[in-house]
């Protein structure tokens, strides 16, 4: 029998005076999980809501691991990867890279 994935972080939040919207979401799935081997599947994401369309994502998944698509909406397969210890360091540096588009932005 499959278990169900435990969800530890799902969270929406709105910045910037509602131009943007963060979805934060967080997976406990084990570590025997062939596609995350970091036992967490990880999504992270910045929405543009004039736009209606993605600016930023962190996911993680084979045969990547943790990484960054830096150049939504227009090119989703653009991928850097991030050398982090766990979804904790990966959000830090989502808000990090979220602080920098608003600062670039707004």
């Amino acid at each position: 029998m499959v278990e169900k994935a435990k969800v530890l972080v799902d969270l929406k939040r709105s910045l910037a005076n509602g131009r943007y919207r963060v979805e934060l979401k967080v997976y406990d799935v084990g570590k025997s999980s062939k596609k995350h081997p970091e036992g967490v599947k990880v999504r992270y994401v910045l929405i543009d809501v004039h736009k209606k369309a993605p600016r930023l994502l962190i996911d993680n998944h084979a045969p990547f691991g943790f990484h960054v698509h830096t150049e939504l909406p227009h090119d989703k397969s653009v991928r850097k990867p991030l050398k982090v210890k766990g979804h904790e360091e990966a959000m830090r540096e989502f808000f990090r890279l979220t602080q920098e588009i608003i600062d670039n932005e707004t």
